[in-house]
């Protein structure tokens, strides 16, 4: 269990470095769009059509994630219908501790949104932990 944990603290380390780089990466994109554009047009319009693309690139890539993203939801098997009585069990958790399961969950729907790899790291740790309490 504690692998899974390091390899998860690792992740989320790399996955925030990364963000920050490539947030960095993009703030230069359009500086330097915006410079380009300046020796062409007026510095506010240069300023407007360099927002405009970055609006719009950005909204191209979250139309093509979501496009992508969107999966054939198919009907629930036996496992699934014997997993929904173990969530009656989870709601007693999450009504005794309201906060920190909130917390927890938004935690973990950030992790498992961020790449494939931290679903499958996440699922491992949940495993890990179900067997470990039900022992």
């Amino acid at each position: 269990m504690r692998a899974v944990i390091t390899k998860l603290v690792i992740f989320g380390a790399v996955l925030f470095i990364s963000s920050i780089l490539i947030i960095i990466g993009l703030g230069f994109l359009v500086w330097s769009s915006f410079l380009y554009l300046n020796t062409i047009l007026d510095p506010y319009i240069a300023a407007l059509i360099s927002g405009l693309i970055a609006i719009v690139v950005s909204g191209l890539v979250f139309l093509i994630a979501g496009g992508l993203t969107k999966g054939g939801r198919g009907q629930k098997n036996a496992e699934e219908i014997e997993q929904a009585t173990n969530f009656m069990e989870a709601t007693q958790v999450v009504e005794q501790y309201p906060l920190e399961s909130g917390l927890m969950a938004m935690l973990a729907g950030f992790i498992a949104g961020s790449s494939p790899d931290s679903r499958k790291v996440l699922t491992e740790l949940f495993v890990t932990l179900s067997q470990n309490t039900s022992k």
